[in-house]
């Protein structure tokens, strides 16, 4: 799978959309990026939507597997949600939100499908983590758990997408944070709250 040929033009594909925009590059820009001609990039796909629409598919399959490695590195619930925070604040900076606008205006199939992936992988993500939290003692037991995980999905995404923030990440990075922590209050035990406090101590002073 490694040496699929398909991967490298995907991968490649990729950088190209987030350097120039999904709309501006051409097959002619793909084909001319990796030396190949045109009649070998149309083997592959059958025009720039398809391309499109395999080069997310790769990208998300590659960073929701990253998301969900790195997320469960962490024993402790708290801490998970801080890994998070930071994988998060990182796909801010590395692909901002214009590919998601030019998605949706430009490949809105494409688009729908990623909406819906990217929902059921963070519920998912969330559930377990609040599952994980309440069986340490670190949330609440009486948790409405699949409320609270939709209601933290919703807080994450309308953060990650309201057009209105603007382009630089750190206003953005800024709210999720401030959000996370207005989620940890909620849903945190006395217990909790005390590794909330330990662990900003801890952060502030390294």
């Amino acid at each position: 799978m490694e040496n699929d040929p398909r991967n490298t033009i995907l991968t490649r594909s990729i950088g190209l959309f987030q350097k120039f925009g999904l709309r501006a590059v051409t097959m002619d820009d793909v084909s001319k990026e990796l030396s190949m001609s045109k009649k070998t990039l149309y083997t592959f796909f059958s025009n720039k939507t398809d391309l499109v629409d395999q080069a997310i598919k790769h990208l998300f399959s590659i960073k929701s597997k990253q998301f969900l490695e790195q997320a469960s590195i962490h024993e402790n619930a708290i801490d998970e949600l801080f890994e998070v925070q930071r994988i998060q604040e990182d796909v801010l900076k590395n692909y901002g939100t214009r590919i998601m606008y030019a998605m949706k205006k430009y490949h809105p199939e494409t688009y729908d499908w990623m909406i819906s992936a990217r929902r059921n992988m963070m519920i998912e993500a969330t559930t377990s983590n609040l599952q994980r939290g309440v069986s340490q003692k670190l949330y609440r037991e009486d948790l409405n758990i699949p409320q609270a995980a939709l209601i933290r999905y919703n807080t994450m995404v309308g953060i990650m997408e309201d057009p209105e923030i603007g382009e630089d990440p750190a206003p953005r990075g800024a709210l999720l944070h401030y959000s996370l922590l207005m989620h940890i209050r909620a849903i945190a035990t006395a217990q909790g709250i005390a590794y909330l406090q330990e662990f900003q101590q801890s952060n502030h002073h390294s």
